[in-house]
């Protein structure tokens, strides 16, 4: 399992984050079936379907998967099914339905839909690095990750965590680095890359397969514009786009990391799983180091959230 697309946070009182309380409690906090009138339902996923294995340790890292399982109403069917009823009060009763009342309907309609609905499941992974003192999540959908959140406090009871703070501005920071030509050392540029202007309109312009570090972007950069996302590869182990609230999108672990995951590995399911866990977690701690210094990341400082 390569993490894909990851926020991260900041861990608050480590110390009294009881992994081995979590990894217990897991079980009892399950995916269930979606109720026929529930929108949707969240639990614990075990890491491999119809396995008993609910978590993965190494490198002082914890791994868990959370899945979310939500019945699938398509609003076109819901609109015709309430158009045809409106039209058969109007013609029934010779009046037009007003707002309220189709809202009403619209509910009504929901209600007796719901059920007939099918489901579909999503899942969300993360892993807990209890040395770097950070929360890594595989998505950046933000309805998923507060859902994450609240299972996790409903597990442990409390949980403490704050995102990712940086004491420059990325946007400004990225932009210094092209206007410059002046990256970190580790870092190279992709070939892809946002900009965005500081009017009201916020015009955007979204470069493909070219250089990032070309006249096209720079002279726009120049005249005032700020990148919002930069395509970057790290030390010939990940490539990424850094968006400027800090997320990293389009994730990809070199090749090498893999094959070297795949000899390291015994071959097969749980197997896998951990040898590219292991690789994966040093990997990221690594870049996480990094990430702070480019950005300020002031880890002493920051507000948590519980």
């Amino acid at each position: 399992m390569w993490f894909n697309n990851i926020q991260i946070f900041q861990l608050k009182n480590v110390e009294a984050l009881d992994t081995n309380e979590l990894v217990d409690k897991l079980p009892d906090f399950p995916l269930k079936e979606c109720g026929s009138q529930e929108e949707f339902s969240f639990g614990w996923l075990p890491l491999i379907r119809k396995s008993e294995q609910w978590s993965l340790i190494g490198n002082n890292c914890l791994m868990i998967r959370a899945g979310k399982e939500e019945k699938v109403l398509p609003s076109s069917v819901v609109r015709e099914e309430l158009e045809n009823k409106v039209s058969e009060i109007e013609l029934l009763e010779g009046r037009k339905v007003g707002r309220k009342e189709k809202s009403d309907l619209k509910d009504e309609l929901v209600f007796t839909l719901r059920p007939k609905a099918f489901s579909k499941r999503s899942d969300i992974w993360c892993y807990f690095d209890l040395k770097a003192k950070i929360l890594i999540v595989n998505s950046t959908n933000a309805s998923l990750t507060e859902l994450l959140f609240k299972q996790i406090q409903t597990t442990l009871g409390s949980f403490s965590m704050t995102p990712l703070q940086a004491l420059a501005s990325p946007s400004s920071i990225m932009s210094e680095w092209l206007l410059n030509n002046d990256l970190p050392a580790s870092l190279e540029t992709g070939d892809e890359c946002e900009i965005q202007d500081g009017s009201e309109e916020k015009a955007k312009i979204r470069f493909k397969a070219l250089d990032p570090l070309s006249e096209d972007v720079t002279r726009h950069i120049e005249q005032g514009m700020m990148v919002m996302n930069l395509g970057l590869k790290w030390t010939e182990k990940l490539s990424f786009v850094l968006h400027e609230d800090l997320t990293l999108r389009k994730l990809k672990f070199d090749d090498t990391l893999k094959d070297q995951a795949f000899n390291d590995s015994q071959g097969g399911g749980l197997a896998d799983l951990d040898a590219n866990f292991a690789l994966m977690t040093l990997t990221l701690r690594e870049f996480f180091a990094s990430y702070c210094l480019w950005f300020e990341i002031n880890q002493e400082e920051q507000t948590a959230l519980t």
